[in-house]
């Protein structure tokens, strides 16, 4: 009998050592360490301080105003309102750096503003798509067999030549 007692207090574990025992359990969950949400909190704020700089560094094109216009140029395009869309952002902001908008461009009415346009995107085409290229390609066709100005004209028909 003093046998069956001892080995009843041996297989006896307290509740601590039930609870120590449940916790290294691979199926038990884990709880996220406090430093791993701080990472995470940090890493956004990082984002988010990258973000202000890069506005920063922009100066006029970082602002929302900016992107405003940008945007109004697209969503103009093809209505009436894209001329007028096009020279209030010439005016404010210079020609635009991205590719898709300076193929919008293409269709505005001012030659100069044109003739800038391409004279960009020429300078971007390496680094194009196939695609883009060929659609590029054949924009400048068409500026080279209807523009009414013979400076856009003729300098379209030189741009085909080495593209």
């Amino acid at each position: 009998m003093a046998r069956d007692r001892d080995e009843g207090e041996r297989e006896k574990l307290s509740w601590r050592e039930i609870d120590r025992r449940k916790d290294r359990s691979p199926y038990a969950p884990k709880e996220i360490p406090k430093d791993r949400n701080q990472s995470r909190r940090s890493e956004w704020i990082m984002r988010k301080y990258r973000k202000e700089a890069d506005k920063l560094f922009m100066g006029k094109k970082g602002t929302k105003k900016h992107q405003k216009a940008h945007n109004d140029i697209d969503r103009f395009h093809g209505t009436d309102q894209f001329e007028t869309a096009v020279k209030t952002y010439l005016e404010q902001y210079g020609l635009p750096d991205d590719w898709s908008t300076l193929s919008l461009i293409l269709d505005y009415s001012d030659s100069e503003s044109v003739l800038q346009a391409l004279a960009a995107m020429k300078g971007l085409y390496e680094t194009r798509s196939p695609v883009e290229k060929q659609g590029f390609k054949a924009k400048v066709d068409i500026l080279a067999m209807t523009a009414s100005d013979s400076d856009l004209r003729d300098y379209a028909e030189e741009m085909l030549k080495t593209l």
